[in-house]
C-alpha cells in the first residue's frame, strides 16, 4: 500500500470513530433516562443543549460492541482511545504527561485500538446474525394462532 492509501484509510477510520461518538451521544435519546442521584440534580446542567444528530447505523452498534469487548484485553489502548474520542481531550501534552508516555505513543495506541475494533466488527455482526436469524421454515413469521377449541382438541 502506498502512503497516500494509508493516509486515506486512517482518515476514513477517524471519520468512522467520530460517527461512533455522535452515535453514542444520540442513542441516549432512544431509551428512558437513567434516574440521577440527588446531588447530581442539584448541580447546574452543562452542555450546549443541542440534540446530537448521529447516524443510526447498525454497523456502528457492532463497532460499539467491539470497542467494549476489546476494552478489557487492551486497557492502555482503550484509555487513550476513550480520552481522544469520547472525552475529546484538547491538551494531549498534559494527558500524555499524566500517563507518562510520549505523544506519538498515545496516538499510536488510539489508532491501533480503533483498527482492532474495526477489524472485529464484521465478526461480531456475523455471530449476531447467526444467532438471531429465524429458524428454517419460519421465514421470520410468527406461527398461526390456534383457536381455543383447536388447542383443547390437540391436547387430548
Amino acid at each position: 500500500m502506498s502512503d497516500d492509501q494509508l493516509k486515506t484509510d486512517d482518515q476514513a477510520l477517524h471519520a468512522y470513530c467520530l460517527d461512533w461518538v455522535r452515535w453514542c451521544r444520540t442513542r441516549r435519546f432512544l431509551a428512558p433516562p437513567v434516574p440521577s442521584m440527588l446531588l447530581a440534580r442539584l448541580q447546574p446542567r452543562t452542555g450546549s443543549g443541542r440534540e446530537p444528530n448521529g447516524p443510526m447505523d447498525a454497523d456502528i452498534s457492532f463497532f460499539n460492541m467491539a470497542i467494549h469487548g476489546l476494552a478489557e484485553s487492551y486497557p492502555h489502548e482503550y484509555v487513550c482511545f476513550a480520552i481522544f474520542y469520547l472525552h475529546e481531550a484538547t491538551n494531549i501534552k498534559a494527558v500524555v504527561a499524566d500517563m507518562n508516555i510520549g505523544r506519538q505513543t498515545f496516538y499510536d495506541r488510539v489508532k491501533r485500538f480503533a483498527k482492532r475494533a474495526k477489524v472485529m466488527t464484521p465478526a461480531i455482526r456475523k455471530i449476531h446474525m447467526e444467532h438471531t436469524a429465524p429458524e428454517e421454515g419460519q421465514a421470520g413469521r410468527l406461527a398461526p394462532i390456534q383457536k381455543n377449541e383447536e388447542r383443547d382438541n390437540a391436547d387430548q
